[in-house]
């Protein structure tokens, strides 16, 4: 990107003395230059550097706005950056109003390399990083405003906002590093407050999620990322089992318009949650006689066992949330005729529920012992019991949903448990987590083996011809698309095959509804930031948005969705807040560097979690995993280094 002047990340690009048409590029720097639909980036100051768009930015006074950002968000428990970066804040805007001294420059250096070196988490640590850059390479800048003892004439505008690495990754925006800080501080009632500020669905987060954040984490540059998802479910096991007081929510059924969400999956539970905590009268309508979406009829029990499922579910009516079950939108019921009966919004959150074909041979012949994987998972729950003792069962797919059918075809008795998948193990989607616990139960793998034909023998299955491949060039997800390999064909022998190679939506709930536009992958189209469709009192999230995808992102859509209809029912235009915008930025300029080196000298490594005897495992559906200790909890969030950090952008006008 080409910019007048950068340093980010240690890389200076000086482009001051030139032309425009002759700057040099800035390669590490990938920052968009569109804020929202009124306003352009002119410059950004944060934990990086600096980076200069434009030249009209006067950087002493967009460092003093900056500094005053930082020591507002400085926690204050550790002195250097409670003391140091208020003076340095208080030093820059002296200087900014024309009543500098000579002397302050020097104190700015001295002071900001001491916050720097000294701090105990990154709000320090970081936080001068930008106003050292600024000394070294504005100098006159600052000189000049000490000489002639005048004030910044600024038209600038800036917005700030904290963020940190585990933070941006996160879809549904959760506080990590001050949830963790209160394990450490024994504060386990304010800690699960914090995570339900963001997701109602702490447990199934906390057992279920694919972490996208311990990717980021800073930690993991060290010895070993933390356990932020085990210790979400610890401070939900926490309150489970510990006497706790009851929460309430003061403004239960304030307001008089009813909102229908359709779905009581993640996605549904958690956009019902946050209307209700702003006072709607909501109602779930759900299919199923369960709740939970995929996660009560497709995750198994050794995952998040049911019973807690629910108790967490509870926790959502509490908060004036109402679930009809066995009630399907579309044919028991129309959103038409909802309406009639006062719904004024609706959030779609109906899930995946369809298995995908695999476009073989015999799948459509209805061959005894040929089941659909997302089928084979519901109907296990509903007590449609799969006689699988003794059987050799062949899993086709490599996804989150084959692991939970190999792995419960393991805990129902199966003789052999195969997983079919037409890639490499490096190209497995599924969480390397449920990959690893896969193995260690036994499940076989069949790499570079894709399925041909159904074999069968008077209507029973008895085996799947297959096909050998070889990673050819990507496809759209960026994977070597796989090649079949000429004259390889082979028979697996086996008496059940489960088809897990993806899911599809039903979209019957939208019968009489005209105007709702659909993806070319059969999905809801709808606004990526607001969730709004192109009717405006119909939102939608989760895996009717998104196609099959995780839990935590289903979560994210909702809250953001939530507000969309807020801002819907009260007549405010629908959009980002500016916080959220920040968000959008620091994740488009890209807050984690995966090569960084911290320095932090390694210490515990990270906590694994305690789990079931192996005999347990694989005879039963108790949970596996069974929670951390209350010290072991307090020793894994110690790990955690606060890694907060502050960015700020200056504003224009677009013209």
């Amino acid at each position: 990107m080409k910019v007048l002047f950068s340093s980010w990340n240690g890389e200076v690009v000086d482009n001051r003395e030139l032309s425009s048409e002759n700057w040099m590029d800035a390669p590490l720097v990938k920052m968009p230059i569109e804020f929202d639909a009124e306003n352009n980036i002119a410059a950004f100051m944060g934990w990086n550097g600096i980076i200069l768009a434009k030249e009209h930015v006067h950087i002493v006074d967009m460092c003093a706005s900056y500094m005053k950002e930082v020591q507002q968000q400085s926690c204050g428990k550790c002195f250097p950056c409670r003391i140091g970066t208020e003076i340095m804040a208080k030093t820059l805007t002296k200087i900014s109003e024309g009543k500098g001294e000579d002397k302050d420059i020097f104190q700015l250096e001295t002071l900001g390399q001491y916050v720097k070196e000294t701090s105990k988490c990154y709000i320090g640590k970081t936080g001068p990083l930008p106003i050292l850059h600024a000394l070294k390479y504005f100098r006159n800048s600052f000189t000049d405003l000490i000489k002639r003892q005048e004030a910044v004439k600024s038209h600038s505008r800036y917005e700030a906002k904290w963020t940190a690495p585990c933070y941006s990754a996160c879809p549904t925006g959760i506080n990590i590093p001050s949830f963790i800080e209160l394990i450490t501080e024994y504060s386990h009632a304010e800690s699960i407050k914090k995570i339900r500020e963001a997701s109602p669905m702490v447990s199934s987060l906390g057992r279920a999620c694919f972490h996208p954040c311990e990717k980021n984490c800073r930690r993991a540059n060290v010895e070993g990322s933390v356990s932020i998802c085990k210790l979400k479910r610890f401070v939900w096991d926490y309150e489970d089992t510990h006497h706790t007081q009851s929460i309430e929510n003061p403004n239960k059924n304030i307001r008089k318009e009813q909102v229908a969400v359709i779905g009581a999956g993640p996605a549904g539970l958690s956009a019902a949650y946050y209307l209700a905590l702003k006072g709607y009268m909501v109602t779930i309508f759900e299919s199923l006689p369960v709740p939970g979406g995929m996660v009560g009829v497709g995750i198994p029990s050794y995952r998040i066992p049911k019973d807690v499922l629910q108790r967490e579910v509870d926790f959502i009516e509490a908060m004036g949330v109402e679930i009809k079950y066995n009630t399907r939108i579309g044919q028991d019921i129309t959103m038409s005729e909802l309406q009639e009966q006062g719904y004024r919004a609706f959030f779609l959150s109906t899930g995946a529920h369809i298995s995908r074909k695999m476009g073989v041979e015999g799948e459509d012949n209805n061959y005894k012992g040929f089941l659909r994987g997302v089928d084979y998972l519901r109907d296990s729950v509903l007590d449609d019991t799969y006689e699988l003792k003794g059987k050799m069962v062949l899993v086709v797919g490599g996804g989150n949903v084959a692991m939970d059918c190999c792995r419960s075809a393991v805990r129902m008795g199966a003789k052999e448990v195969t997983i079919v998948y037409r890639r490499s193990k490096k190209e497995l989607p599924a969480d390397p987590h449920e990959v690893h616990d896969s193995e260690i139960e036994g499940v076989n793998y069949k790499f570079y083996t894709a399925p041909k034909t159904i074999v069968e023998k008077n209507g029973n299955v008895t085996g799947l011809e297959c096909l050998r491949m070889e990673l050819g060039s990507p496809d759209e997800s960026g994977r070597r698309r796989p090649v079949p390999v000429e004259g390889s064909e082979f028979v697996i022998p086996g008496d059940i095959i489960i088809q897990a190679i993806g899911q599809e939506c039903d979209m019957t709930v939208l019968k009489g509804v005209d105007g709702v536009q659909f993806t070319r992958w059969q999905t809801i189209k709808a606004n990526p930031e607001t969730f709004q469709t192109d009717v405006p009192w119909i939102f939608t999230g989760g895996d009717v948005f998104n196609g099959p995808l995780t839990i935590v992102d289903a979560c994210g859509n909702a809250r953001r969705a939530a507000e969309s209809i807020d801002q819907y029912l009260s007549n405010k235009p629908i959009g980002l807040s500016t916080s959220e915008k920040m968000d959008s930025f620091f994740k488009k300029l890209g807050v984690f560097q995966s090569h960084e080196k911290v320095g932090a000298v390694p210490g515990t490594e990270r906590m694994t979690m305690p789990t079931i005897s192996m005999d347990e495992r694989v005879n039963s559906f108790t949970e596996v995993e069974t929670g951390y200790t209350l010290k072991q909890a307090v020793d894994e969030a110690s790990r955690c280094m606060r890694c907060y950090q502050v960015g700020m952008v200056a504003l224009e006008k677009k013209a």
